[in-house]
């Protein structure tokens, strides 16, 4: 697998980055049924607590004020292998090299590069793989999106109605997901920050009300906040003036609740899967926005291969060993404060993009388009 190799297309990202389960059966020439063994689960979120009540607080509304995205640990120390620890067993599988059950590895990369998991089967391979590689061009990359958040840029905003101070509750919490706009000023993180949103992700952009991303069967265990259910988000990550969309499929999202709830939550996952071909456009809107020159296919062309070649996953979050790969397993780590809801900000101006007809020579990047969009979006619904 080449995705930390040095080569001359990496000179140009640089220059942007700075500025269900599908068992695999046997076969025999005898007459021996094959013998085919349930993958061990790794893993998961918390189940919901017996005997749980519903909720019964005034509910709260959280604002994310720390990314951890696979380079650090929770104390903010580099290390190679910090993003083990971010993320959920999403296939059910704890996969090794030797893994024969997974789907196969896309553009020529390596099984043993990626398929092996992190710490109990936690699938990252944007954390392991993908991750690093903008690191190395980069070193403070991860610094400048935190900046953006510590500025008021932009932030992931969660409203769990009914949440208390009790440690449990069913799975009966509906909490609505917004995307933050900018604030206008630094939040002081103290509960006071009134943080608008944007309008994308409102069935009806006069109600703040009408969030599309609904977690109707969200729960609590222990202190413990689980989203219940299986959706998209979709983050921006702001990296200067340029942005790098991502939609996090199939996502499942917990933290961690301080008791009072006062302190916000910490120790944060989003997991989930982003589609391969989609993800390679979206970084190419983003290099192109800096760089026009890798709006033209034959510059683009090594960096969508090295993206390619980590994916580790379908897209729809299963295994299948007789198709290849086409989706990248993402965890994020994420701290959040208390807020409070704001209003509804004007509709952010996308601007032209950079790799349409009749820019450097269109998008040419052979995936599907990636759009514009808000700094968090999607919905789900069904079990965790």
């Amino acid at each position: 697998m080449k995705l930390r190799s040095s080569h001359v297309l990496f000179a140009l990202v640089a220059s942007v980055l700075a500025g269900a389960y599908a068992f695999g059966c046997g076969s025999s020439d005898d007459d021996t049924p094959p013998v085919t063994t349930p993958p061990a689960a790794g893993k998961q979120p918390p189940a919901p607590a017996d005997g749980a009540g519903p909720g019964d607080g005034p509910g709260y509304v959280f604002a994310i004020n720390r990314l951890y995205l696979g380079d650090t640990d929770r104390s903010g120390v580099k290390s190679p292998t910090a993003w083990m620890e971010y993320g959920y067993d999403i296939d059910g599988r704890v996969s090794t090299k030797e893994s024969t059950d997974l789907c196969q590895p896309a553009a020529d990369a390596a099984p043993s590069e990626v398929y092996p998991d992190g710490t109990d089967g936690v699938d990252n391979s944007f954390g392991k793989n993908v991750w690093p590689t903008f690191v190395t061009l980069t070193p403070t990359i991860a610094t400048q999106i935190n900046q953006s958040i510590t500025d008021g840029k932009f932030t992931v905003i969660l409203h769990i109605e009914g949440l208390g101070n009790a440690p449990s509750y069913a799975p009966s919490l509906l909490t609505k997901l917004y995307s933050g706009a900018e604030l206008g000023t630094p939040p002081l993180w103290d509960g006071s920050d009134s943080w608008p949103v944007l309008p994308d992700l409102l069935e009806d952009p006069a109600d703040i009300e009408s969030s599309k991303v609904k977690f109707p069967t969200s729960y609590v265990v222990d202190h413990t906040w689980v989203s219940g259910s299986r959706g998209r988000v979709t983050m921006i990550l702001n990296v200067g003036a340029a942005s790098l969309k991502m939609n996090v499929e199939q996502a499942v999202i917990t933290m961690d609740l301080a008791p009072d709830r006062a302190e916000g939550a910490t120790g944060g996952i989003i997991a989930g899967v982003l589609d391969t071909e989609i993800f390679v456009e979206q970084v190419h809107q983003m290099a192109g926005s800096l760089n026009q020159d890798l709006c033209l296919p034959a510059a683009y062309a090594g960096i969508a291969k090295m993206i390619r070649q980590a994916s580790d996953i379908m897209k729809d979050a299963s295994q299948d060993p007789t198709q290849t790969c086409d989706g990248i397993s993402i965890g994020l780590g994420f701290d959040v404060k208390q807020v409070v809801l704001g209003g509804v900000a004007p509709p952010p101006d996308p601007g032209p993009d950079p790799c349409a007809a009749g820019g450097a020579g269109g998008q040419g990047a052979g995936g599907a388009s990636g759009g514009g969009g808000a700094s968090a979006g999607g919905g789900g619904s069904g079990g965790a």
